[in-house]
Formats: structure tokens, C-alpha cells, sequence
């Protein structure tokens, strides 16, 4: 029941911003203006845009209305390169501060919306009153600084536990909740709210790649503990955290979109290998399971958003509240496998500890009795007048005090103490003293 009722809301959330009066149309050669795009026939869309990679320039059509209200319609995507809007052959001046590209105009003519990006062909839009536009993005920007708070007050405790367990465990989980938010703030196009240029976006964009792709193997590996369970698999993780790191820097170098899509792509395969083996190692323990589970909503809705779009292709109408809220839950998650994972290992500390104590306590007493049983039987060996010079050698007496006491030389006392040291393996009447 929980489960229905958890895709029924996913659902409801999925056609939150379906749209009944915008149109599209792919213009293919990129050779349509302003000034004949009222020409070609458009197609009505219900959420969004979603195209392979191609050269291609596409339009949006907001048709003419009888109402003395104003709209704002706005394209949910931080990856556009070029967007333009034109009504009665003149173009409308884009909003500033706002985090997405967003227009705002009257619907007395039609409106025609230009957009083309190298990057993405996967074009969300909202088209609202300006009243409802305005008050959707105060809500919006409520709820970002909500959850913003909450993945801060996390990172932190996450460092707090770090200094007082010294587990690393807790600065790993610090760092990838860091990456996930700094993905977060990103797509919210909270930068361009700020009026950050497009060029350090980018760059945050694709070190976001990197300190993605490092903190979740580092936090995957040491949390799951890959050296015991699978060492061989680390290597071949640092391999693809290497590889993500070399296609960032391809790509700001060289500016290519195949290398773009290959780093998405490569990105989202190390993340689905990350939660793959915590599902191999699903029984081992409590916190293994909470990871596995964890990661399920945020994964593969972060794979359907980021990666399958880029290919034309989406198979749960994923948006930008749907990984919203996976995130929440694997923030939460997450949280309590970690402290789940340091209660375990106490446990196990202290039981190998005992362990250990008990080990130390019988390794003590077989190597007593080792040394107990060779004095006893080199004692054994002794003849009667050694074991008596012997005896006079414990109590304390000098080799002349021996000679005067059994009555013989001094010499005949040194050749029996030789021959007593020779026996029982010792060279000092101290230690004669300890046997």
C-alpha cells in the first residue's frame, strides 16, 4: 500500500508542470527566423522536449489568448546555450535573476520561443501566470533552502562524528553528500540566480563530475569494505574515477559534446556499479542494506534524468523534484547506515578485543609452562654434589664459602659451577637466582 501510494504521488508529481497551450517545432537545418517561424506547423507537448543529440534549433509556440493577464514561461534547463523569445516580430528581453531562462509577456499575440543548446535536448518547460509563476518560485526556492539546510546540518555532524570516532567512514559520507547538494544547487540554476557567467558554471559543472566520482568510491569502499569483501574490484573503480577525470578536462579543452555524453555516461556506470555491489553484499549486515536502499530512488532517477535524456529516451518522466526527493531520502538513509556501520564495528571491536585479551592470556600461560618444564628437568640432570653446590649458589654463597662448607677446593667448586651453568643453560648466578 505504501508502495502504491508512493508512485501514485511520483506520478502526480511527473504531470505537475504539463502544459495544454505550448507547442514545439524541431527545425532540423537551423535555417527558420523569427520572421517566417509563423510559417511551419507546430506540435502540441504535454511536459517537455526530448530529442537525441543533434544540430537542430528548436521553437515554442505560445499561442494568442483573450486575457489581460500576463505570463512567464520559462525552460527548466541550466544547459542552454542560446534562447530567445519574439512576439509581433520583436524580441522580448529575458528576466534577469532568475534561475532559469524565463520570459515574461502578454498573450495578445503569439509568442515564439527560440532555444538551442550543444549539451541537452531535453528542454522542460512551465508556462504560468505571473502570479502562479511568481509564487511556484518562491515556493520553489523555500524548499531548496529547506533541504539545503538540512544536507548542511548533516555535512556537519558527518565532521563531528569524523573528530570524535576518527572514522573515515564519516568524512567520506561528508564529502559525497557535499557533491550530491553541489549537483543540486547546480541543476536548480541557483549559480544563474546569482548571475554567475555561463564559464564558471561550466567549469563547477564538470569539478562536480570529479568530486562525485571520488567521494562515492572513496565513501562506497571504505563504507562497504571492499578490502575484505571484494579487493580486487577497488582497483578497477579508481581506474573509472580516473577515466571521469580525464574526460572533464577533454571536454574543457576541446569542447566536445560526444566527450560531454561519454563522461555522463561513464559517471552513471560507476554509481550503478557502487550500488550493485551493495547489493551483493545486501545480507552481510544492517548498513549494507540501508546503503543499497538508499541509493535505489536517486540512482536510477538520477541515470533516467541525466544520462537515458541525452539519449532521447526517459522511462519514468523523471524531473528535477523527483531527484529532489531521492536525495532527501538518501541523505536520511544514509545518515543512519553510517551510524548503523559504527555501532557494528564497536561491536566487533570490542568482541575482538576480548578476543585478543583471552588469546594473550593462554599464550602466557603455555609459554609459563614451557619455561617451567625444561628448569624442572636440567634441575633433574644435576648430580648430588652439583645440586648441592647448586643450592649454596642460591642461597647466597661465594665459590670459597662453598669450598669451606662441603669441604673441597675452590677449583673443584669452579668446575662443578661450570659444569651447573652448562646444564642449565645460564651464565650469571642472577640468573641461577630466578630459576
Amino acid at each position: 500500500m505504501k508502495l502504491k501510494g508512493l508512485l501514485f504521488f511520483l506520478f502526480i508529481i511527473g504531470h505537475t508542470y504539463s502544459q495544454s497551450d505550448i507547442y514545439f517545432y524541431k527545425d532540423s537545418s537551423s535555417s527558420l527566423t523569427y520572421k517566417n517561424i509563423d510559417k511551419v506547423k507546430f506540435t502540441p507537448i504535454n511536459t517537455e522536449v526530448l530529442e537525441k543529440h543533434s544540430d537542430a534549433t528548436f521553437w515554442f509556440k505560445i499561442p494568442a489568448k483573450e486575457t489581460y493577464l500576463s505570463y512567464i514561461l520559462r525552460i527548466v534547463s541550466i544547459r542552454v546555450d542560446t534562447v530567445k523569445a519574439y512576439q509581433n516580430l520583436k524580441e522580448i528581453q529575458r528576466l534577469e535573476y532568475q534561475r532559469y531562462p524565463s520570459f515574461q509577456f502578454s498573450r495578445k499575440y503569439s509568442t515564439y520561443i527560440k532555444v538551442k543548446s550543444n549539451f541537452s535536448f531535453n528542454f522542460p518547460v512551465e508556462l504560468n501566470t505571473v502570479a502562479k509563476a511568481e509564487f511556484i518560485e518562491k515556493k520553489q526556492l523555500l524548499v531548496n533552502g529547506i533541504y539545503y539546510g538540512i544536507t548542511f546540518l548533516v555535512i556537519l555532524f558527518s565532521i563531528n562524528y569524523f573528530y570524535f570516532f576518527r572514522d573515515n567512514s564519516f568524512l567520506y559520507h561528508a564529502f559525497l553528500l557535499f557533491s550530491l547538494t553541489l549537483s543540486f544547487v547546480l541543476s536548480d540554476g541557483m549559480f544563474q540566480f546569482f548571475n554567475v557567467n555561463d564559464k564558471k558554471i561550466e567549469i563547477l559543472i564538470l569539478f562536480n563530475y570529479i568530486l562525485l566520482a571520488y567521494s562515492s568510491s572513496k565513501f562506497t569502499i571504505n563504507f562497504l569494505l571492499l578490502d575484505t569483501y571484494f579487493p580486487k574490484v577497488k582497483r578497477y573503480i579508481y581506474s573509472m574515477v580516473i577515466g571521469v577525470i580525464l574526460l572533464a578536462v577533454l571536454f574543457l579543452i576541446f569542447k566536445k559534446n560526444i566527450v560531454y555524453t561519454i563522461l555522463t555516461v561513464l559517471t552513471g556506470v560507476l554509481l550503478f556499479i557502487h550500488w550493485f555491489i551493495s547489493v551483493l553484499l545486501f545480507k552481510k549486515n544492517t548498513h549494507t542494506k540501508l546503503f543499497a536502499l538508499s541509493y535505489v530512488i536517486l540512482l536510477f532517477s538520477g541515470i533516467d534524468f541525466f544520462v537515458l535524456k541525452k539519449f532521447g529516451i526517459s522511462l519514468f518522466e523523471t524531473n528535477a523534484i523527483n531527484i529532489k526527493i531521492g536525495g532527501f531520502i538518501q541523505v536520511i538513509t544514509l545518515s543512519f547506515a553510517v551510524l548503523f556501520r559504527e555501532k557494528d564495528l564497536r561491536r566487533y571491536n570490542r568482541y575482538m578485543k576480548n578476543e585478543i585479551i583471552k588469546y594473550s592470556k593462554e599464550i602466557k600461560k603455555i609459554i609459563t609452562q614451557e619455561q617451567k618444564e625444561p628448569v624442572k628437568e636440567n634441575l633433574e640432570n644435576l648430580s648430588l654434589r652439583e645440586r648441592e653446590i647448586f643450592d649454596l649458589i642460591v642461597s647466597g654463597k661465594s665459590n670459597k664459602e662453598i669450598a669451606n662448607e662441603v669441604n673441597i677446593s675452590v677449583n673443584t667448586v669452579k668446575f662443578h659451577v661450570k659444569n651447573i651453568y652448562g646444564k642449565l643453560k645460564i651464565k650469571s648466578r642472577k640468573e641461577a637466582l630466578k630459576i
